[in-house]
This record gives structure tokens, C-alpha cells and sequence, in this order.
């Protein structure tokens, strides 16, 4: 399935994309505020928690990926615990980030081809945008990648997300095998999704 962007989004995302670059931050948004209030969407093992945050960020993070679940939009729960001998492929995201945006086709179209191989989830950030938000911009694109709103950041502190997006691909043990930070092309997309789907 191609996602067309309407023509007020494009126009939107090619200002904003061309804005940043002068700025030097085309690639990623900066962090967002997290959100607030109770938090009844993702879970993140206690454990994970905690490594997360005392271990330094080099942008290579490796290792036992911190265990979460939530309750996505419209596929049910999404619960790395039980995707067991499947890699994963894990977008950090919001919609007021325009590289967010910019690069969801190209997700969409790594999720129709690796679906059956790779366990895709989108993680919304609520700092700037509510869930409601989130879940109706996937419907106007056309995106059918399972998603949910990490309410208090918990998600995004176990996986020390500094900036958006950010793709973190993991193999069928559960391993990171890259942190991805900033928009990210089909061409890499495709290359880091053969390296997991092999196993």
C-alpha cells in the first residue's frame, strides 16, 4: 500500500524539514516533554527501568532490550514478552514531528513486506500530542502499524530516546542490534531489517 500525503502535510513537512536543516537539526526532533498524568497504556519491567537509566547513552545502545507492553489502537496489546524467536523493529514517534512524519511511508512500506517476519510497534510520545491525536493521524496516512501512546515516558526512558524519531532494531532474542536516531531512509531501513529477519 502507497500512503500519499495530502498536499497541506506535504507543503507542511517540506517547510518544517527545511526550516531544521538551516538549523541543523533536519534529522530529529529534540526531546519532547513527557507526559502527564496516570499512566494506564505501557509497562516497562522494573528492572529495565532502572539499567536504563544508570547506564551511559553513547547512541550505540546494545545489549537485553528492556521488556514493556501496551495497549495499542487497534491491534490489542503489543507485549514484547511474547513475541519470543521474532525480531522487532520499534518507531519512537509523534505527530507534531515533522522527520516523524516525513518517514512513516517508508515504514508502512517495511511493515507490509516484513510483517510475517518482524514484529513492528510505533510508540507515541503524549508530550506534545494526546493518544487521540496520534491514533487519528495514523488513520488520515493510512498507517497500519501497530501503536500505542506511552502516556508517562516509560517506554522512552527505558530505551533512553533523546530525540525523534528513533527506530530501534531488535533480533529474535531480543537483543539490540541498533539505535537508530533521526529520520531514517528506505535504503536503511531495508538494510537493518535483512540483518534481523535472517536471525
Amino acid at each position: 500500500m502507497k500512503i500519499i500525503l495530502p498536499p497541506s502535510i506535504r507543503l507542511t513537512l517540506i517547510l518544517a524539514v527545511t526550516a531544521s536543516t538551516m538549523l541543523f537539526t533536519s534529522s530529529a526532533c529534540g526531546p519532547a516533554t513527557p507526559g502527564s498524568g496516570a499512566d494506564t497504556s505501557a509497562t516497562v519491567a522494573p528492572t529495565d527501568m532502572i539499567s536504563s537509566i544508570f547506564s551511559p547513552d553513547d547512541g550505540k545502545m546494545t545489549g537485553a532490550a528492556p521488556v514493556f507492553s501496551g495497549q495499542t489502537y487497534s491491534h490489542g496489546t503489543f507485549d514484547l514478552s511474547q513475541l519470543t524467536g521474532k525480531p522487532v523493529l520499534i518507531n519512537f514517534w509523534f505527530p507534531s514531528c515533522p522527520p516523524c512524519a516525513a518517514e512513516l511511508p517508508d515504514l508502512q512500506a517495511a511493515y507490509e513486506k516484513y510483517k510475517d517476519r518482524v514484529a513492528f510497534v510505533a510508540v507515541q510520545q503524549t508530550g506534545i500530542d494526546s493518544p487521540d491525536a496520534g491514533k487519528q493521524f495514523f488513520t488520515q496516512l493510512g498507517v497500519t502499524i501497530p501503536a500505542f501512546p506511552d502516556s508517562n515516558s516509560k517506554v522512552q526512558i527505558a530505551y533512553r530516546v533523546l530525540s525523534y524519531p528513533t527506530t530501534v532494531f531488535l533480533d529474535k532474542d531480543h537483543n539490540i542490534v541498533r539505535k537508530w536516531t533521526g529520520l531514517i531512509t528506505a535504503e536503511n531501513l531495508e538494510k537493518h531489517l535483512q540483518v534481523i529477519a535472517k536471525g
